[in-house]
């Protein structure tokens, strides 16, 4: 509903403008679009961005202590790549019986009841 409420007042802002200027609404919206247009390729380089900020922080210490501590959820891969390509779910964690290097027992007992449940309802662990 915000989100609504919030183009709305943008939406009465556009046309306020456009109704009290010698400008109307659709050269403003056609302005805007054209120098928007101009700049679309940057788009292109938003996985280049990731990959470059996953490639710094491997470079430093930290980044390779923190990518070897989380590396039982898929490493820094998981938390700097959005595509997450790989990544383990803890279904998966918790039926492999894998270890983590860090307390996560509040989530691997959740995940157990609900594998109990999924299998109370007729579902395989496959």
């Amino acid at each position: 509903m915000n989100k609504y409420l919030f183009l709305f007042i943008i939406f009465l802002g556009i046309y306020y403008f456009g109704s009290f200027s010698k400008i109307s609404l659709p050269i403003v919206l056609g302005l805007a679009y054209t120098s928007l247009r101009k700049f679309s390729w940057v788009c292109l380089l938003i996985p280049v961005g990731y990959l470059l900020v996953y490639k710094v922080i491997l470079l430093t210490e930290k980044g390779k202590e923190f990518h070897t501590f989380k590396e039982y959820k898929g490493g820094l891969n998981y938390y700097a790549l959005p595509w997450m390509n790989n990544n383990i779910g803890i279904l998966e964690f918790t039926i492999d019986k894998k270890q983590a290097s860090e307390p996560i027992d509040w989530m691997t007992i959740s995940a157990i009841e609900y594998i109990k449940l999924l299998k109370s309802k007729g579902y395989t662990e496959e």
